[in-house]
């Protein structure tokens, strides 16, 4: 029978106190668990050792935790590293020295060895292989990854391995870095698709930000030059770069800003000519390429019926060519030079990257890709980039060199590049484009100004084209520098009397 203030039965209208559990005894305040908590509880005493309740044992009258005897410390002896009177941690070495212990990893490669049942043949390489490259902490955390990833069900090749190593989001992680060099140093497995899983998300980044009804197009497009990429990298010619076709999705993503929120337009087919002038006009400098970049994709809308017209067919992006960009003066040159020779806390990065672009006219890529074959100490030349001879270094800039190199043997690195930051020094590859942006921040000029000042002077005092010889570069790259310059002695002189 149902209870009128309850609407339950007799045996569940009784609600324990605690929990608020129903009560199927007749006398009962409280539920079967809470009755067996409570006479839990009431049997516990306090522990005249800790204080804390807790059910004392007869032999003792302490609790359970202080009855059970503690492993004796040992006593603090002399450490075989640093001397000093501290607690031993292993191989007669104090917990400070013990974590530095070259060693550690070799022995904590032993330790897996014995773990598993088929340890792989690599498995020695590996261990030395990170011992070498990386910081003694560091390399016990990769073998123990490493353990972790072979004693799981999965398979245990190399390059299942390395794929499993990769952790989700933008970075791969250190661990998977390692084995990724590891594998393909010693060809036992493929190289990751990384940068191409990064540059994929670049370009969703930027379609997404396209609005909503011209989102469709652009997203067309962008797969029309994915496939157009593909094919090229099979036919084994210069397919596109992800920097390229970045470059477009943000130029698009740019007009399609534009035409939504300024002209009021929600369709490529609504796109006239003054739509895309105004848009140009936004940033005039970068006419040119933006002007591209929109008759390729109003080309392919035009061939996939998007659009009826297209409306950059009667637009010009020819502009007049010559050297637009500012330079250094002879003081602030002067200024530059002493600062990278002599003040011994520049960076020797940045020592390097000014030299070579103020004497020798260095590009930031030339630099980036320097390696230490390319350094020939006995005629003190470089082979910068694609030019057709070696640089001759002159007495400052070799000495820049020297101090780079010198900050390069610090790292103990096997990588090949003079330039070797923090993020490579574990691998192979170069610095990074951004690293090298940045690298001369503090001097206040960016690479691309003190470049352009060695090129404008060298070309305005000698023949273009033996500087373009010089450089590897084409005769039209180097006339660019020659706008608006009138040869003195061509001009006439006074007239006499």
């Amino acid at each position: 029978m149902l209870q009128q203030d309850t609407g339950r039965c007799v045996l569940c209208s009784r609600i324990c106190e605690q929990c608020g559990h129903p009560v199927r005894a007749k006398d009962g305040r409280l539920c079967r668990d809470c009755r067996n908590k409570a006479r839990r509880l009431a049997a516990q005493q306090p522990c005249p050792r800790c204080g804390r309740p807790g059910y004392l044992r007869e032999p003792t009258g302490w609790c359970g935790s202080c009855s059970r005897p503690r492993p004796a410390k040992k006593p603090p002896r002399i450490c075989r590293e640093c001397g000093q009177l501290r607690r031993h941690a292993g191989l007669g070495l104090c917990s400070p020295c013990w974590q530095k212990h070259p060693g550690r990893p070799f022995i904590r490669g032993d330790h897996l060895r014995e773990q598993l049942a088929e340890p792989p043949w690599w498995l020695d390489d590996f261990v030395a292989h990170v011992a070498k490259r990386h910081c003694v902490s560091r390399a016990c955390g990769f073998v123990t990854d490493l353990g972790r990833l072979l004693g799981d069900e999965h398979p245990n090749s190399p390059q299942a391995l390395l794929e499993r190593s990769r952790r989700p989001g933008r970075s791969m992680g250190s661990f998977a870095r390692a084995l990724e060099d590891f594998f393909t140093r010693h060809g036992l497995a493929l190289p990751t698709d990384q940068s191409d899983r990064l540059a994929a998300g670049r370009r969703r980044r930027r379609l997404d930000a396209v609005p909503d009804p011209l989102r469709l197009a652009v997203t067309a497009f962008d797969a029309s030059r994915m496939r157009a990429q593909e094919r090229a990298r099979r036919a084994g010619t210069r397919p596109r770069s992800n920097h390229t076709l970045e470059t477009a999705l943000s130029i698009l993503r740019d007009l399609a800003l534009f035409l939504a929120a300024e002209r009021g337009k929600d369709g490529w087919e609504l796109v006239d000519v003054q739509d895309i002038e105004a848009f140009l006009n936004t940033l005039p400098r970068a006419r040119k390429r933006r002007l591209t970049v929109l008759r390729q994709f109003f080309r392919f809308a035009r061939a996939q019926h998007l659009v009826l017209v297209d409306p950059t067919r009667g637009l010009a992006g020819d502009e007049a060519r010559g050297f637009r960009g500012a330079t250094l003066t002879l003081d602030q040159q002067r200024g530059l030079f002493r600062r990278w020779t002599t003040d011994e806390s520049v960076h020797p990065h940045e020592a390097l990257v000014g030299m070579l672009a103020l004497l020798h006219g260095a590009s930031s890529t030339e630099t980036r890709l320097l390696q230490i074959d390319d350094v020939d100490e006995t005629t003190q030349s470089l082979r910068l980039g694609k030019r057709p001879r070696p640089v001759p270094m002159d007495p400052a800039s070799w000495a820049v060199l020297q101090r780079c190199l010198a900050h390069r043997d610090g790292w103990r690195t096997d990588n090949p590049h003079v330039m070797v930051t923090k993020g490579t020094k574990a691998g192979r590859s170069p610095a990074s484009t951004a690293y090298l942006s940045h690298v001369l921040d503090p001097c206040g000029f960016p690479p691309r100004m003190i470049r352009s000042t060695r090129l404008l002077d060298l070309v305005n005092v000698m023949d273009p084209k033996l500087v373009a010889a010089a450089f590897g570069m084409t005769a039209e790259s180097t006339l660019i520098y020659l706008a608006d310059r009138v040869d003195p002695g061509a001009l006439p002189g006074p007239e006499t009397p």
